[in-house]
């Protein structure tokens, strides 16, 4: 099986466009025995959750008694220590508030702007308090904070030596791993888009690595497409992820599955980064897909009744890259090539197996820059072919 996963941490209102973008495209081209997971989304109803998290809350108690009863403390063991018992206060207060302001985000009292910001400050001041006990680490709705940088290898590989800090260690090891891995899985996917991603992400991989080390463990997504450059020269990331893909993934995908399952040489594999016994190797000239030959993506498996949206929102995609390209500030040039645009009329294809198939009617263009000739025509199309939908 191809396992792709989503790692935390993302907004919360939709899916995220890689994993069903990759899962249509291996359809399409006959491999079938493909299962996606929004890690993100299910960390964040799991963690704002009471019932589930009672066991955290058991462990501020026993942490604060342990603290209290020590001597002397240290100026960390002071800081955890008032937060600890910050979070002992807080946490019986909202109990019976983090599952209704949860909900609430799920039906309409989302229009109504006070409950909406009521809801969220609740959701934010939970999550703050019920992870007390990996202080200093945090998270948010839509991010999480350690001490542990994502910009240093050696950071993010220390992080892994404390769980009592990395909670996306502790909590993805004793809640998820156990359901990763009893599925017959030969290659894993992790999709790792933004730097907040790293950790938790390369963390997951991590420990898939320990415990069946068989699994091909690859990385996608745009962060690391702009350090092909530092991959190249070796990383200990190496040791426990067997390859990452760089710029765009379809084919990439495709082809390292094919590979995995034939006779193994991945050097054939396109925008593959990879280590071949003591060399790492980069699969060049990196190759772009044939943006209007990909079909509609694939959200089977999706959570959708966790999402934080009174409404089903699927993500689209009209084109990838920037037709500017100028702004010196902007890594964007860096993910992609060159700039590609989808046909409109496919886009509104798109959206009406969408429509059909999810019973959605809201979409989210996951665009960097989209041409306003583009949006002339795809809205011009959307009115001839009668779809009505909210873009």
């Amino acid at each position: 099986m191809i396992y792709l996963v989503f790692p935390s941490s993302w907004h919360p209102s939709q899916p995220y466009l890689s994993l069903p973008a990759l899962k249509g495209f291996l359809h399409k081209n006959g491999i079938h025995d493909v299962f996606q997971r929004d890690l993100a989304i299910e960390l964040l109803d799991h963690l704002c959750t009471w019932e589930k998290t009672k066991p955290l809350y058991d462990r501020i108690v026993q942490e604060l008694k342990e603290l209290g009863q020590k001597p002397r403390h240290s100026q960390f063991e002071r800081e955890k220590y008032a937060k600890l018992l910050e979070a002992e206060e807080v946490i019986p207060a909202l109990k019976d508030e983090i599952d209704p302001a949860k909900m609430s985000l799920r039906n309409d009292d989302f229009y109504d702007l006070q409950r909406y910001m009521e809801s969220l400050k609740i959701i934010d001041v939970w999550l703050d308090n019920i992870l007390a006990p990996y202080f200093p680490s945090q998270l948010t709705v839509i991010g999480s904070q350690l001490r542990f940088s994502p910009y240093s290898s050696k950071e993010v590989i220390d992080s892994f030596d404390c769980p009592n800090e990395n909670y996306f260690y502790d909590i993805y090891k004793e809640h998820y791993l156990p359901s990763i891995l009893k599925n017959d899985i030969d290659i894993m996917g992790i999709s790792i888009t933004s730097v907040e991603q790293v950790i938790p992400g390369l963390t997951l991989a991590r420990l898939v690595k320990q415990a069946s080390p068989d699994i091909h463990v690859t990385i996608g997504g745009s962060v690391f497409t702009k350090l092909v450059d530092v991959l190249e020269k070796g990383s200990q990331l190496f040791d426990f992820v067997d390859s990452f893909v760089v710029h765009e993934g379809e084919t990439p995908l495709l082809r390292l599955a094919e590979s995995c399952r034939g006779n193994r040489d991945l050097s054939n594999v396109p925008n593959l980064v990879w280590k071949d016994k003591n060399k790492i190797r980069v699969n060049r000239p990196f190759a772009k897909e044939a943006l209007n030959e990909l079909p509609t993506p694939d959200f089977d498996g999706m959570p959708f009744n966790l999402y934080l949206s009174p409404e089903r929102v699927l993500p689209v995609m009209g084109s990838r890259g920037c037709y500017w390209e100028r702004c010196a500030f902007c890594s964007i040039p860096f993910d992609h090539m060159d700039f590609h645009v989808r046909y409109a009329e496919n886009v509104v294809q798109d959206i009406k197996n969408l429509q059909e198939k999810y019973d959605c009617n809201y979409f989210f263009f996951t665009d960097e820059a989209l041409p306003i000739n583009f949006l002339k025509s795809f809205a011009q199309k959307l009115i001839y072919n009668d779809v009505n939908c909210q873009w």
